[in-house]
C-alpha cells in the first residue's frame, strides 16, 4: 500500500497531539480549515475517522489515536535521523588511512591547504602496509593497488608511471651514465612488492637485461626513496611524488625515459549512495588538487 499523503498526516499529527484544530492552525502557520481538509482526506484514504465531530468540537477517536502513536514513531524515527547527519556533518575527525610513501610525500606537503579550506574538520592519520586489511567502517583510504577492494569505491588518484632518479651526488661520483644500458653499473634501489620495476622498465627503453647490477631491496618504497636522496644509488621515481625534490636539486633525472606500471594510488571509501561530509569534503579536495597540478 502507497504511503498516505504526507501533508495530511503532518496535519492529523499536529490535530492529534494538541487534540484542537485551531492550534495545530496555529503551530503549521495554516488555517483551522486547511487542517480540516487535510485531515478529511487522510480519513478518505484510510477509510477510517480519526476524529468525532460534535458540533465545533473534534475528539480524537481510538482509532485516531492507535494512528496516531505510529505516526509519532515514525516522525520520532525521521528526527534520529536528521540528529545523525547533523552529528555526522561536524565535530568528527576526518580518518585517514594510507600508504606512509603517499602521505609524507604527497599529502603532508599539502595539507595545510585543506586545513585553509575546511577549518574546523579535525583529521587522523594512519599509515598502513598496502597489504593490511581495512576496517569494515573506514572514512578514506589511500593505497596503491589495481582499483579493485571488494565493496569499497576506488578513485584513480595518479598513475605509476616510473622514472630512474638519484641525488647529484651520486651521479657525479658513479660510473658515468651515458645509455639505460649504463645502469648495470650502478646500484639499483628496488622494492620487495616491485622486484620486477627494473627489469620492466629497461625492457620497455630497449636497454636490456640489468641482471649484473648490484641491487638493495627495501621493504617499503618510502625507503628506497629516502636511500636514493642518500645517495646510495638509482630508484625508479613516481610522477607525481618527484617533482619538488627535482625542482630543489635533491634529486635529478638521468634519462628521461618512462614506464607506466599499470597500476596506481587509489582513494578507496565505502560504496554508498550518501557519503559524510568530512569524506565528500576530502574527495572533493583531493580531486580538485591533482587536477590543478596536472593543469600546472
Amino acid at each position: 500500500m502507497p504511503l498516505p499523503p504526507l501533508n495530511a498526516v503532518k496535519a492529523f499529527e499536529a490535530a492529534g497531539r494538541l487534540e484542537n484544530f485551531s492550534q495545530a492552525a496555529v503551530e503549521l502557520n495554516v488555517t483551522p480549515s486547511a487542517i480540516s481538509r487535510q485531515i478529511k482526506n487522510l480519513e478518505h484514504y484510510l477509510g477510517v475517522d480519526l476524529f468525532a465531530r460534535v458540533g465545533n468540537e473534534v475528539r480524537i477517536t481510538a482509532a485516531g489515536r492507535l494512528y496516531l502513536g505510529y505516526v509519532q514513531e515514525a516522525f520520532a524515527k525521521l528526527a534520529a535521523g536528521m540528529r545523525a547527519l547533523s552529528a555526522d556533518h561536524a565535530g568528527q575527525p576526518l580518518h585517514i588511512w594510507g600508504s606512509r610513501f603517499f602521505i609524507r610525500l604527497w599529502l603532508l606537503p599539502r595539507l595545510p591547504d585543506f586545513h585553509l579550506q575546511f577549518p574546523d574538520q579535525e583529521v587522523l592519520i594512519t599509515t598502513v602496509r598496502p597489504d593490511s586489511p581495512l576496517p569494515p567502517e573506514i572514512d578514506v583510504a589511500i593505497l596503491p593497488g589495481n582499483g579493485r577492494w571488494n565493496s569499497m569505491r576506488a578513485d584513480l588518484l595518479l598513475k605509476r608511471v616510473l622514472v630512474p632518479v638519484c641525488s647529484p651526488g651520486h651521479l657525479k661520483s658513479a660510473p658515468p651514465l651515458n645509455e639505460p644500458a649504463d645502469l648495470e653499473h650502478h646500484t639499483l634501489l628496488e622494492t620487495s612488492s616491485g622486484l620486477d620495476d627494473w627489469d620492466r622498465w629497461s625492457v620497455s627503453t630497449g636497454a636490456g637485461s640489468l641482471a649484473l647490477a648490484r641491487r638493495i631491496t627495501f621493504t617499503s618504497t618510502d625507503l628506497a626513496f629516502s636511500a636514493a636522496l642518500d645517495g646510495l644509488g638509482i630508484v625508479l621515481g613516481r610522477h607525481g611524488f618527484i617533482e619538488t625534490e627535482l625542482r630543489k636539486g635533491n634529486l635529478v633525472k638521468p634519462f628521461e625515459s618512462t614506464f607506466d606500471a599499470g597500476d596506481g594510488f587509489y582513494l578507496i571509501y565505502q560504496d554508498r549512495d550518501r557519503l559524510p561530509a568530512r569524506v565528500r569534503d576530502f574527495r572533493k579536495w583531493i580531486v580538485g588538487q591533482l587536477a590543478a597540478e596536472r593543469e600546472g
